[in-house]
């Protein structure tokens, strides 16, 4: 019979929450390959987006069947213990692609996002893989199996990865945050145009989030508290938060939507496309939205519009200067 303990009740909250939001975000998922079938071409966003939502799916159903099976046997412990820590990793490492790739489009695709958040989100992987692996042996009892550090005197190294996730997350949120910020300054307003409201919203929903639960996790892990949490919940949290803020993002890229509020821009139909001193959102989509601005340190003023010309060679107004928006 199983043990109705802390971690078993964690795993089926878990599970259960994982299980509902991969089923309700089916048709967004849909959608978002069907552009991509479209189009005939797979985007980056698309392909760690497919990533990040499968390994989650796998390693919690590894996890499911560590916890709950009794048909292990010693030897298959040790071929198969580490299945839901590697996958895990994998679908972490896919989400924080996901959170550079969204940074570095609204950062306007500046070189210092470029190169310096990717840097810093390169030397984290080696970190977090250590974290996982690191001194992780097969625990077998009574035929279910999981790794676990077994070493007298040493901590659980999750507590590595878990910080290293922390820290980049932190650090692109701020990031984010200053140049969404920092264009509506440019419009010389201190209130955010309600496009870059939703896009700071959905970007500090996703951070609190993650970075409260995998606090959770770490302080857990720390012997801090025992709360049981640790097993499942905080893959199955930012499975769920990963998909609503790319998900949402698409709902919020989409041309009817657009074309009921009031975000001021103009809508073209084109390929993705970034300019160097302009700021830009990739948003996953086949629709840009055009509305920039002009960088005071390059260019005095504060805004331009931009000019489109048609096939007959006649130049026309695309948009208003604010926020340049392009969709992949």
């Amino acid at each position: 019979m199983l043990a109705l303990n802390a971690s078993t009740v964690f795993r089926i909250v878990s599970f259960t929450l994982a299980g509902g939001d991969v089923f309700q975000t089916i048709p967004g998922t849909y959608a978002l390959y069907r552009k991509q079938w479209v189009r005939r071409r797979l985007s980056v966003t698309c392909l760690f987006y497919a990533i990040a939502r499968y390994m989650s799916i796998g390693s919690l159903v590894a996890n499911g069947i560590d916890a709950f099976s009794s048909g292990y046997t010693l030897e298959s412990c040790k071929r198969l213990y580490m299945a839901p820590n590697v996958t895990a990793l994998l679908a972490g490492m896919a989400v924080q692609v996901l959170v550079y790739i969204r940074t570095y489009a609204i950062s306007g695709r500046s070189k210092y996002v470029r190169y310096g958040l990717g840097s810093i989100m390169l030397l984290g992987f080696p970190v977090q893989i250590f974290g996982i692996v690191y001194h992780r042996d097969p625990f077998f009892s009574n035929g279910s199996c999981k790794g676990e550090v077994l070493r007298p005197g040493e901590p659980d190294w999750n507590i590595v990865y878990y910080s290293a996730h922390m820290s980049f997350d932190l650090l692109a949120f701020v990031t984010a945050t200053y140049y969404l910020v920092y264009a509506s300054r440019i419009q010389g307003v201190i209130r955010l145009s309600k496009l870059l409201g939703n896009i700071l919203r959905d970007g500090l929903l996703y951070f609190l989030v993650v970075f409260l639960v995998n606090l959770w996790v770490v302080l857990e892990f720390a012997h801090v508290f025992e709360s049981g949490a640790a097993s499942s919940l905080p893959l199955a949290v930012v499975l769920i938060a990963i998909q609503h803020l790319t998900l949402g993002t698409q709902r919020l890229a989409s041309p009817g939507r657009l074309a009921s509020e009031e975000y001021g821009m103009s809508v073209s139909r084109g390929p993705p496309r970034f300019a160097d001193g302009v700021h830009s959102v990739e948003l996953e989509s086949g629709v840009v939205f055009n509305d920039t601005f002009v960088d005071p340190r390059n260019q005095k003023g504060s805004f331009r519009s931009t000019q489109r010309t048609d096939k007959s060679g006649t130049s026309s107004n695309a948009g208003h200067g604010v926020t340049k928006i392009d969709v992949s």
